[in-house]
């Protein structure tokens, strides 16, 4: 089986199960988004540890799943922050001394990328679905994620296709213009199908800023995971999924762009 062929059926067998979770939420879906979340998070670790650093994998993964399940139950906040500063108050017992400052800072780094920005999507299915109806809560995470999936679709088949500028040689040699316009171009696409036939909460101004925070943003995300595995000369964060590499791999756009959108909606357009 190709490599392109491999990366087709893992998305069509994954990209269903996420879709159901999410119309499901509550646990469900904050279960979903923590064992992403902890999953490229220690590919992030291992990623670290190839340069020296000994990252605390158990620590930073225990908080990390805290910080989802704060983000679908506010009471867990409290709780949450006790287990970071025992951490951190705890760190130089915890931390092999050996390059303790860079171990530190990616335990610390590892709970918030990509862990706890990803724990924004459980945040607006479930935590404020009270405020616009659990329906329509639904039908802004399939925003979001339907935004930043087409995008890094299109960015990717559009730039093997067509590629011919570079658009980072220095980060990404494979990234080009033609892909970065393509997965605008879908974004853009997704943007106004979803508007027309299925988010009435959202006016047409704010749909086309969430079409370049979607559209533009999450291909920085994927720029951000290309210089981290370039600083360790790797090729995907791991070979967890078939055809995409790690999770980080796959949601390393979604780590990005997904906490802004979501701010966006909460802060600007005010529906959440």
């Amino acid at each position: 089986m190709s490599n392109n062929l491999r990366r087709v059926v893992t998305a069509l067998l994954a990209a269903p199960v996420v879709l159901v979770l999410a119309y499901l939420g509550g646990w469900w879906f904050a279960g979903l988004v923590a064992g992403i979340g902890v999953l490229g998070q220690r590919e992030l670790y291992k990623m670290a540890q190839q340069m020296g650093a000994r990252p605390h994998r158990v620590g930073g993964g225990l908080i990390g799943i805290l910080v989802v399940a704060a983000f679908l139950r506010p009471a867990l906040w409290p709780l949450g922050a006790v287990a970071l500063l025992v951490f951190i108050v705890g760190a130089p017992l915890l931390v092999q001394a050996d390059r303790f400052l860079a171990s530190f800072a990616v335990t610390i780094a590892g709970i918030v990328y990509p862990t706890g920005l990803l724990g924004s999507l459980v945040w607006l299915r479930e935590a404020q679905s009270a405020v616009v109806g659990d329906g329509e809560a639904f039908r802004l995470v399939l925003f979001v994620l339907l935004m930043v999936w087409a995008t890094d679709v299109a960015a990717y088949y559009v730039g093997k296709t067509f590629g011919q500028r570079a658009l980072a040689p220095a980060i990404s040699p494979n990234k080009t213009w033609e892909g970065t316009l393509g997965g605008l171009g879908a974004a853009l696409t997704v943007g106004v199908v979803l508007k027309v036939t299925l988010l009435d909460v959202l006016s047409w101004p704010h749909v086309a800023a969430l079409i370049g925070i979607g559209g533009g943003v999450s291909q920085l995300g994927d720029l951000l995971e290309s210089r981290l595995k370039r600083s360790v000369e790797v090729d995907d964060s791991s070979n967890l999924l078939p055809g995409h590499g790690g999770m980080l791999d796959r949601f390393d756009a979604m780590a990005v762009a997904a906490p802004l959108m979501v701010l966006y909606l909460h802060l600007v357009a005010g529906v959440v």
